[in-house]
């Protein structure tokens, strides 16, 4: 491999050590925040706390982080981004060590809504800065951020498994990964990043004619709501894995320790494809690779679903994962790069999507129908309005 097609052009406005910064930010969100969902089991025994309990804590993650994520966004483009990633990478380090030192559920439920409010900043602003620090190949660089994403999602359980192989302390992992997230944030707020050049040119107008301009010069844009669209159809194409589990168990006849090696493949069939992706796009354009991946799950995504036997999942999952992972960074670097100047409007539209009940909707659909036949329910009209957002680039 030449260093030239390994290697990406990076703006001049960068330096190597901003660009490594700007990638932890969702290495980071990814590994923190799987370590108390692998520990999940453990502290809801010490707190003896009860499913709806447990059920709270993620909800209210949620909740705060749809209230702070649109706000961010807006700010993401007149506001200095060395503050809003590095208290987003404070928050969630002293998040992380609350949860590790919680002695009751008052405290931990604390801890988990800090996280939600600290979560969209960090990773958010990272996603911005990736895509500005290669201004010529953001969906390049943004496919390796969520390679490098991936690989945290993937080191939280290791992690976990290797502290109780060890016989050490489950809070230990968690008080020195929340003081490594506040090491992490002192990098950040010491370095510093450029500023968005649409933020510098609009220093002097008032905060929130600056913000409101923002939202209507993104939804006047017309690249920029053709990606705003296909990132919400995708949002949707994805809605019927959220049962994918309860799927495999029910319909497939999976057991519980198949499913738990079925997910472990899928994620290291996303992590081959992200690779893939990245050298495919140095040889091809956007519209040529979505147009494959396209068709491709739209003939696969059925084929997955019905085809009976344990055995044919595994094997439809390796090509049907393979192509579904490459949606996501082509299209989120694209949506970003839609409206030059204004990524964190972008965000904050992209952010309003999530107030959408689509997995409750999804699941009185499945209960309404059946599950495979409300997965092939949403999945069709969304792969078909996708595809025609693809073909009429």
């Amino acid at each position: 491999m030449t260093p030239s097609r390994f290697s990406l052009p990076r703006s001049p406005n960068f330096s190597t050590l901003q660009v490594m910064l700007a990638y932890g930010g969702r290495f980071s969100d990814e590994l923190m925040s799987g370590l108390p969902d692998v520990l999940m089991p453990t502290i809801q025994q010490l707190l003896g706390l009860s499913l709806a309990q447990v059920a709270l804590l993620r909800q209210t993650m949620l909740w705060v982080s749809q209230v702070i994520d649109p706000v961010h966004g807006l700010l993401l483009d007149v506001w200095d981004r060395k503050w809003l990633m590095g208290l987003g990478a404070v928050g969630i380090g002293l998040s992380i060590l609350c949860m590790g030192l919680a002695p009751t559920f008052g405290l931990l439920l604390l801890a988990y809504a800090l996280y939600g409010a600290a979560g969209g900043p960090l990773t958010h602003t990272g996603d911005v800065l990736v895509v500005e620090a290669y201004p010529t190949v953001p969906d390049r660089a943004y496919t390796r951020s969520v390679l490098f994403d991936t690989i945290g999602a993937a080191l939280a359980p290791l992690l976990v498994a290797l502290v109780f192989w060890l016989g050490l302390d489950w809070r230990w992992l968690l008080v020195s990964m929340g003081g490594s997230a506040l090491v992490y944030a002192g990098l950040i707020l010491r370095t510093g990043f450029p500023r968005s050049a649409h933020g510098q040119k609009e220093m002097d107008t008032p905060l929130w004619h600056t913000l409101m301009g923002n939202m209507r010069e993104v939804l006047a844009n017309r690249q920029a709501r053709r990606w705003l669209i296909f990132l919400f159809v995708l949002e949707v194409l994805e809605t019927p894995f959220v049962l994918k589990t309860v799927w495999l168990a029910q319909e497939v006849g999976m057991s519980q320790g198949v499913v738990g090696i079925y997910v472990a493949a899928e994620m290291g069939v996303g992590i081959v494809s992200l690779l893939v992706l990245d050298r495919w796009r140095a040889r091809s354009d956007t519209g040529h690779v979505l147009r494959v991946v396209t068709v491709a799950v739209a003939l696969l995504f059925p084929l997955w679903l019905f085809v009976p036997g344990v055995i044919s999942r595994f094997l439809l999952m390796v090509p049907l994962t393979f192509f579904f992972a490459m949606f996501w960074p082509i299209s989120k670097a694209r949506a970003l790069t839609s409206a030059p100047g204004r990524a964190g409007a972008v965000t904050a539209v992209s952010s309003l999507f999530g107030f959408l009940p689509l997995p409750i909707l999804f699941g009185l659909l499945a209960q309404a129908i059946g599950l495979s036949t409300a997965m092939l329910a949403l999945f069709l009209p969304a792969a078909g309005v996708m595809g025609w957002l693809v073909w009429r680039e």
